[in-house]
């Protein structure tokens, strides 16, 4: 196990868990520092990153315009994130779209069929420190994330996750399930 989980001490994190941090403290370092400022992808609004640590769940969805399996995961995961976020609500599941793209003209199209959140295209350098942080070395990837940061699904495209022929409302209740079994082996 790695010491540190974006650059903050594992033990720190534990203590941060049992205490209530204010979203923008949250925001100061580690993973949330790179998703501070995002745009909404159907209107193209910014929107301030701490109110992503509201929600239980955080996917980062890595994709990319050019890429056929990407435009095939799109209506699949954004009909699973609409049906979890009606049954159990807005707080429950946010996906933060992380574009391979470098045209602005191709990621404005690609991201219009999304109903979620992206990181803007001229944030470079967070996109490139995320696709490292994560090892991403193929799209479409989605790494489920808790509100802290830890990961809970590395890869929650396909088997018991979102994608052809799964359940969303199971995909969601089985991470649910595997971020107890995190937390409690912390």
């Amino acid at each position: 196990l790695r010491s540190t989980l974006f650059g903050i001490p594992r033990d720190h994190l534990a203590n941060m868990s049992n205490q209530k941090i204010p979203a923008a403290e949250k925001m100061e370092g580690g993973l949330f520092q790179w998703l501070r400022k995002l745009v909404r992808c159907d209107s193209g609004a910014e929107v301030l990153g701490h109110k992503i640590t509201q929600c239980q769940l955080i996917g980062l969805y890595f994709s990319a315009s050019w890429c056929p399996p990407c435009q095939l995961f799109i209506p699949i995961l954004a009909q699973g994130y609409k049906q979890i976020r009606e049954a159990h609500g807005e707080k429950a599941l946010e996906i933060i779209l992380v574009p391979l793209d470098t045209e602005e003209a191709k990621w404005q199209v690609h991201m219009e069929k999304m109903p979620w959140l992206s990181v803007p295209l001229q944030a470079r350098e967070a996109i490139v420190r995320l696709f490292t942080a994560f090892s991403i070395s193929e799209v479409p990837r989605l790494v489920i994330l808790d509100s802290m940061g830890m990961v809970v699904s590395e890869n929650a495209r396909g088997g018991s996750g979102f994608g052809f022929g799964c359940d969303p409302l199971m995909a969601y209740n089985s991470l649910l399930k595997d971020l107890d079994k995190i937390r409690l082996n912390r």
